[in-house]
């Protein structure tokens, strides 16, 4: 068929082939050679031919197997897809720009339920908040609460507003969008119903006198009207409005029934909507959606609900029991804690420690810190403590302290001081005063550089044990230089001598502290002499008088009576087993001797 359809062409041309032909040529000659030729085929081959031209009968033949060819397109392979996305995203831009009202309402049946499910989930976060702050009430009905929350899987502020919460959806309005027409209306028997006409063009004049007198968005509707104890609840949908008078408090979950009924309307009547005419014959079966927005709640009722109802002991115990174990843990959790910050307060506030991290793994406590040599073993802080029984993991590592109790602890282990020596350590200045041996004082100067936190020392008031000696024999030749000199017969004390024995008893004195620091012991020989006057018996009872008198006064400086022996020799010698060379003018005197290691 082809070769002739080319055949043809080749001697008759294409359709013009009678206006190429001259004028001369008769018209039936041409038309007996095309039936010689091929027949009635080439009337169907130029009827064909004609249709490939014509673009519009092209895309009537393609429009009636599009969807078909579409539809198996999309089983091969994803390529429409791809290919027909940013088409599609075009016109749904364009079309936002051009009408964003149009496209919100084609979505809203879908993006209502998407939001309510998002602030649902929020709810329920909020409404955890305020749990916890009523975890604290323990009545018979919120325990009955408690119950009834966890039998349903809900929360307790739920179950407590379900059933302490009153109120009444008195009215249900149906109002058009548009025309703010009342389309139907519904109301409680219970409910005082005023011309349902007048309350939605009131509304509408409300609602536009906002939107004129404040600077708001356009686009947002008001949610409620609250007037004392009635609360005008509203949903605006693309093409109708619903309105709930609600007297009392209101319930959470109403704003979401009236959102949920009203989306209902909208898939159900959306075109009737759209082409509303005033007439709301065409609406008769929307009373089913309004009602379920006509709820109300009764006090009476859920208090005889409560009468009937037996008190629950079992689950109550049950739930003292649940939430016991878990504040019986939180109880002890706490303890243990509390004790475990009492042994870290007595770690910090001991001297030589410093705590630089405490923590707990796997049941174990953990101390990292710096530990003086010289400060107490923390096994020992712990332990003082009995009443806590977990294992502590130590990691210390060695410093020294600056801590004055632990110096001082340093200064006596370094030097060792002897107790002739007295040691005081005040802000970083140590001070050292009395006797002690010379090798002893001279090792200081290799010893006090490597004390920490001694940074000056004072040795003024340190004397080497030499130098007491010396002292002391300078005392000693004081004391026995003395001579008292009595008249003849004479056996007291003079006035004038007091002046005297008030300086020897000041020496012996320092005498007696020297001694001591010494570890020697030591007595104070008071000799009394008479001269060769008179009998010999009375010249010994003289002589002891008188050094028994300057006993008694010596006593009243302070000095201790067995510290001093005093002894009566008679007459006068210069060189007797008792005394030494003495020099006494009269012979009628008192001398002093210094006896050491007396016994």
């Amino acid at each position: 068929m082809a070769r002739v359809m080319l055949q043809q062409k080749k001697i008759v041309g294409d359709t013009e082939l009678k206006s190429k032909l001259s004028q001369s040529h008769n018209v039936s000659d041409l038309t007996q050679l095309r039936q010689l030729l091929l027949g009635s085929e080439f009337d169907a081959l130029i009827e064909l031919q004609r249709e490939f031209s014509d673009h519009s009968h092209t895309s009537q033949k393609i429009s009636e197997v599009i969807s078909e060819a579409i539809a198996l397109r999309a089983k091969q392979d994803n390529s429409l897809t791809h290919a027909l996305a940013p088409s599609i995203e075009e016109a749904i831009h364009v079309s936002v720009k051009r009408d964003p009202k149009r496209l919100a309402n084609a979505l809203f049946p879908v993006i209502g339920p998407a939001i309510r499910e998002s602030v649902a989930e929020m709810f329920n976060s909020m409404m955890q908040q305020v749990n916890q702050l009523l975890e604290n009430s323990l009545s018979v009905r919120s325990i009955k609460w408690r119950i009834n929350a966890f039998r349903t899987n809900r929360s307790f502020v739920e179950v407590m507003l379900s059933e302490t919460v009153l109120y009444q959806v008195e009215q249900v309005f149906m109002i058009h969008r548009e025309s703010s027409l009342l389309i139907n209306h519904l109301s409680s028997e219970r409910a005082i119903v005023k011309d349902p006409d007048m309350v939605s063009g009131m509304l509408t004049a409300v609602t536009d006198f906002v939107k004129d007198s404040f600077v708001v968005d356009k686009q947002q509707n008001i949610k409620s009207i609250k007037f004392g104890q009635l609360n005008l609840l509203i949903e605006v949908g693309p093409h109708a409005i619903l309105v709930a008078a609600v007297r009392g408090i209101t319930p959470p979950d109403l704003q979401i029934t009236m959102r949920e009924q009203l989306e209902e309307l909208h898939r159900l009547y959306g075109m009737q909507l759209e082409a509303y005419d005033g007439d709301s014959q065409h609406f008769p079966d929307t009373y089913t959606q309004l009602r379920r927005c006509l709820v109300s709640k009764d006090k009476q009722d859920s208090l005889s609900i409560d009468n009937k109802k037996p008190i629950p002991w079992a689950a109550i115990a049950a739930l003292i029991l649940f939430l016991g174990l878990p504040v019986a843990w939180f109880i002890n959790h706490k303890l243990e804690q509390s004790r475990w910050n009492n042994i870290v307060q007595e770690l910090q506030a001991e001297p030589g420690l410093v705590i630089l991290n405490h923590t707990k793994q796997d049941g174990a406590y953990q101390v990292k810190g710096l530990r003086d040599p010289l400060s107490r073993e923390p096994e020992q802080i712990s332990s003082a403590l009995s009443d806590f029984n977990r294992a502590i993991a130590w990691q210390w590592q060695s410093y020294y302290s600056s801590e004055a109790q632990i110096v001082k602890q340093r200064i006596k282990t370094m030097i060792d001081p002897p107790q002739t020596v007295i040691t005081e350590y005040v802000d970083g200045k140590l001070i050292l005063s009395g006797e002690a041996e010379p090798s002893w004082i001279k090792a200081l100067s290799t010893k006090l550089p490597l004390i920490w936190g001694v940074q000056e020392v004072d040795q003024t008031n340190l004397r080497s044990s030499r130098s007491i000696e010396q002292e002391m024999q300078q005392l000693i030749g004081s004391i026995e230089a003395v001579v008292l000199e009595f008249a003849p017969f004479v056996n007291k004390v003079e006035s004038n001598q007091y002046g005297k024995l008030s300086e020897v008893s000041n020496w012996i004195k320092s005498l007696l502290t020297l001694a001591k620091r010494q570890n020697v012991k030591l007595q104070i020989g008071i000799l009394g002499f008479a001269d060769g006057t008179g009998r010999r018996s009375a010249n010994y009872r003289l002589s002891e008088l008188r050094a028994r008198n300057v006993q008694d006064a010596l006593m009243q400086y302070g000095l201790a009576k067995e510290t001093m022996i005093a002894k009566g020799l008679g007459v006068y010698s210069k060189q007797t087993e008792f005394t030494k060379v003495i020099p006494c003018t009269s012979q009628r005197c008192v001398v002093f001797e210094v006896y050491p290691n007396y016994r």
